[in-house]
């Protein structure tokens, strides 16, 4: 599965035409997307624990995000299990070797 970063730095528009903001549903209830201020940007739940910007619904990829860039801290920020695949992106760029720190 490919990852959603052609994405990076585009703005969310509801069907309203304003910008998006919170939790969506869509390609048919398959795909959660996490929007602020139009951006994709992960969310937290109630435990402090992120949630992927992008996920499908199976668990089977998920995506980390931060204002509107994929990024992840100390983590890869893309998981595909499909295709048993893992991303590591900071700020926007990917890592071919990442260098994690603890």
């Amino acid at each position: 599965m490919k990852t959603f970063s052609e994405y990076q730095n585009a703005r969310i528009l509801d069907k309203s035409g304003r910008l998006a903001n919170g939790d969506y549903l869509e390609n048919d209830g398959e795909v959660v997307l996490r929007i602020k201020n139009g951006l994709l940007d992960d969310g937290i739940d109630e435990t402090g624990k992120p949630l992927p910007a992008l996920q499908y619904t199976d668990g089977s990829h998920i995506e980390h995000w931060r204002n509107g860039v994929l990024h992840a801290d100390n983590m890869p920020a893309v998981v595909d299990t499909l295709d048993n695949r893992e991303e590591w992106w900071m700020h926007g760029r990917k890592y071919e070797n990442p260098t994690v720190k603890f």
